[in-house]
């Protein structure tokens, strides 16, 4: 299926950027990321038009990229600043840049039209950054389509099953989502009273025995998901934020970004951090296991059951959004058609 290019996607976290460039695919784009002596952040492509070596295997020195293979220079504009032994610069000697953003502890990348890139559309993900949270940041490379990632997130009815041993409430299974829109924007929430807390829910909140427990999902397109879970009995509420912007590498490889946000505790809770990563490595388990049922290529029918209606209602945006993009494609080449004739043969007969 087609990526969706007109909309922000996470690229990387800010301390993957020290030092060396990081070359990155993300939807299917080969990319190299830097930071600059003076702090500018770029992004390029990934490939040096002289001989087409990986500009991520360069240097940064100040302001520019170094070609590790023949030593030409870039800017973080893309543009081509220096030649070894040659003065004169071929105007073809540069490289495609994508804007880029660092907000909430993130690095944003727009890999559309440049020119439609605003930064107020990224997500707003203000607690990853807000005094009072403590945050864990961490980024997975999960070998699933980036759909079947956001599944995970959007039906979190798998929760009495997958982490039966960290954080399932078992009555999650008879308690009803309840799932509504708002543009493209998707919400779910389950309210629980009186249920049992997960194992590792026990010791966050120093629980006694049943607590009560809401959890609010938003996803935003292409596959920005983030969940608010409240839990609290008599004596005690704590408050959990599970922030998962989801960025597809390929078509069956996913950048996996893990924030998990808390109100409780201190910065240096130890065990907060494993048993979290504990749940997310329950979570890729999963995923990884059913893109390898996907790669079988089989026919894959699926079964919608009552759970599915929050991940429904994304697929469906994410369904509309690609359409409404090769609608936009096709009008912006009127000639699509005919290039798709002349290629494929006459089809009239």
């Amino acid at each position: 299926m087609p990526f969706l290019r007109n909309w922000w996607y996470a690229a990387a976290l800010p301390d993957e950027l020290e030092g060396a460039p990081l070359g990155r695919t993300i939807c299917g784009s080969p990319i190299v990321l830097f930071r600059t002596s003076s702090g500018r952040l770029a992004a390029l492509e990934d490939r040096c038009p002289h001989r087409f070596a990986p500009l991520s295997l360069g240097r940064i020195s100040g302001e520019r990229l170094i070609c590790a293979y023949h030593g030409i220079e870039f800017d973080g504009g893309g543009t081509c600043v220096h030649i070894p032994q040659q003065e004169h610069i071929p105007a073809a000697m540069c490289v495609r840049t994508y804007p880029v953003e660092e907000r909430w502890g993130v690095v944003w990348i727009w890999i559309g039209d440049a020119d439609r890139a605003d930064p107020d559309a990224i997500p707003n993900y203000h607690w990853l950054t807000a005094p009072g949270w403590h945050n864990i940041f961490r980024r997975y490379d999960v070998t699933a389509n980036f759909e079947v990632c956001a599944d995970n997130i959007l039906d979190l009815s798998h929760t009495p099953y997958v982490h039966a041993r960290t954080i399932g409430t078992p009555q999650m299974a008879a308690i009803p989502v309840k799932t509504w829109l708002d543009g493209n924007t998707v919400y779910s929430q389950r309210i629980m009273y009186q249920v049992t807390p997960g194992p590792f829910v026990y010791r966050w909140g120093n629980f006694g025995d049943k607590i009560d427990r809401i959890t609010t999902t938003e996803w935003l397109p292409p596959g920005n998901i983030s969940v608010e879970l409240t839990y609290q009995d008599a004596q005690s509420r704590i408050t959990l934020r599970l922030t998962n912007p989801l960025t597809p590498e390929t078509e069956r490889t996913t950048h996996c970004f893990f924030m998990w946000s808390r109100d409780f505790g201190t910065e240096a809770d130890e065990a907060f951090t494993d048993e979290s990563l504990q749940v997310m490595a329950e979570d890729i388990a999963i995923m990884e296991r059913q893109q390898t049922v996907i790669d079988r290529g089989l026919p894959l029918p699926t079964v919608a059951i009552s759970a599915d209606a929050t991940l429904i209602q994304a697929r469906r945006i994410v369904e509309r959004l690609r359409t409404e993009q090769a609608s936009a494609g096709r009008a912006a080449s009127p000639d699509a058609e005919t290039r798709e004739l002349s290629i494929g043969g006459d089809r009239r007969s």
